[in-house]
């Protein structure tokens, strides 16, 4: 990997706060190596005021050729903050490496002031989920890590990830790992190694239940509770389709206010989005009764003589009858 370009000010900007993440850390690497972070390195929060990360960024560094300051959350800062910002990028110190990160600024008079001073400048980065390619993401940091990622393997990553690049690197490593950290990862190592996998199955059934379609559940709950390496035990699988209705639950009130989708489904694949939107407008879901017949099943769970396959399979039929 190319080292960073060095500038002594960067705005970061953007909801992708794991690629941020990166280019901080690869800065930071870069700007203040080894030990030397030990007395250069230092991080503030917009939100308590940027009067000390300022005037650190004027120190000169200890032992070292540059200091490297951070200031986080930038949405947080004062109107205050923002113009003393925008003040330094039009003066900032040579020997300091001073990055500025947050979600978005608005449009108040000094978030824009300091934004234009940062386009300037040069120094102002977008990271918007909107803007990546996930599948290349994916190619490019299995590359850097010694393995080859097969086409088919990184779409069919994608496909389970939607835009969530910090899932997306979460399963691209531990594939790495999987297969020894070097030669080619395929659909088959994706099938058999991403957790993913088992949260699609987990998927297939919740959406099964909320369209009341009990042989595409039970299907789903053979691959779930036998075979296939996908396997989970009874109890987390009630917490997985808990968690997946309140999702769904989440999406109904967002429908019917005509509000955006919540919570992660932005970031889920636009199949999945599209797919669960169609079912919710054809069968809404009862929130009371799908949480009694939660609880019910988990309460008996707790106490069955029977063995868990037995009830879990019996919930699932319940609640695909409605």
């Amino acid at each position: 990997m190319s080292a960073p370009e060095m500038h002594p000010v960067v705005l970061m900007l953007g909801d992708e706060a794991a690629l941020m993440d990166d280019a901080v850390a690869e800065l930071r690497a870069a700007a203040v190596p080894g030990a030397a972070a030990a007395f250069n390195a230092a991080v503030y929060r917009a939100a308590d005021g940027v009067g000390g990360a300022l005037a650190l960024a004027r120190t000169q560094p200890m032992m070292a050729r540059y200091r490297f300051v951070e200031v986080r959350d930038l949405e947080a800062a004062s109107a205050e903050s923002m113009e003393a910002l925008a003040d330094y990028i039009a003066s900032p110190s040579p020997s300091t490496v001073f990055v500025m990160r947050g979600a978005k600024l608005g449009n108040t008079k000094a978030a824009r002031r300091l934004r234009t001073a940062a386009k300037d400048a040069r120094v102002l980065r977008q990271f918007r989920a909107r803007d990546q390619r996930p599948e290349q993401l994916a190619v490019a940091r299995a590359e850097a890590a010694g393995c080859r990622l097969e086409t088919r393997a990184a779409r069919r990553l994608v496909e389970l990830t939607g835009r969530d690049t910090a899932r997306l690197r979460m399963e691209v490593d531990k594939l790495v790992c999987a297969v020894g950290g070097s030669g080619a990862i395929t659909v088959q190592d994706v099938e058999a190694g991403c957790s993913l996998v088992a949260e699609a199955v987990a998927w297939e059934l919740t959406d099964a239940i909320v369209a009341r379609d009990s042989g595409r559940a039970m299907a789903a709950c053979e691959r779930l509770l036998g075979g296939g390496g996908a396997q989970r035990s009874t109890h987390q699988l009630i917490s997985t389709i808990a968690w997946q209705v309140r999702d769904l639950l989440a999406l109904q009130e967002a429908l019917r206010a005509g509000a955006p989708p919540p919570g992660r489904w932005p970031r889920m694949p636009a199949s999945k989005l599209r797919q669960a939107t169609d079912t919710l407008r054809r069968r809404p879901v009862d929130p009371a009764r799908v949480t009694a017949q939660l609880a019910r099943a988990n309460h008996a769970l707790n106490r069955a003589r029977a063995s868990d396959q037995h009830v879990f399979e019996s919930l699932v039929l319940a609640m695909t009858r409605g």
